[in-house]
């Protein structure tokens, strides 16, 4: 392997999950969910990955999206690894907002979104 590759994984990433190949999802959960750590303990049978998990959401939240980047497992994954958290009480999820995702009469987004956006655009160009 030349330098500068990342390593491939040596395992299927459902492993991480600690549940056979088999196991869907329940679909409650959105990949725009933000999430964040409840406080509660972990159990026995938590994997390593569940661990890695609520480290990265102590001190704030992420969707799960951005956990899956920052994990470097498959959104799906994540999402199975989220509603187990939810599902055991460790994580608390909420829905994307729902300004973002509703549109106006004419079929386009409010314009309180694009302006967000605009000056999100604005935030990156200055930076």
């Amino acid at each position: 392997m030349s330098r500068g590759q990342e390593q491939r994984r040596l395992l299927p990433a459902y492993l991480a999950t600690g549940t056979s190949p088999g196991v869907g999802l329940s679909g409650t959960l959105d990949s725009l969910a933000a999430l964040r750590a409840s406080g509660q303990p972990l159990a026995r049978y938590h994997t390593a990955v569940h661990q890695r998990v609520i480290e990265l959401l102590t001190d704030g939240s992420l969707s799960v999206v951005e956990l899956a980047g920052y994990l470097g497992l498959p959104v799906s994954v994540t999402l199975v690894l989220a509603e187990q958290l939810v599902s055991d009480g460790q994580l608390k999820a909420t829905v994307p907002i729902p300004d973002a995702l509703r549109a106006s009469n004419d079929g386009r987004p409010s314009k309180e979104v694009l302006e967000e956006v605009l000056s999100g655009l604005h935030a990156l160009l200055a930076a």
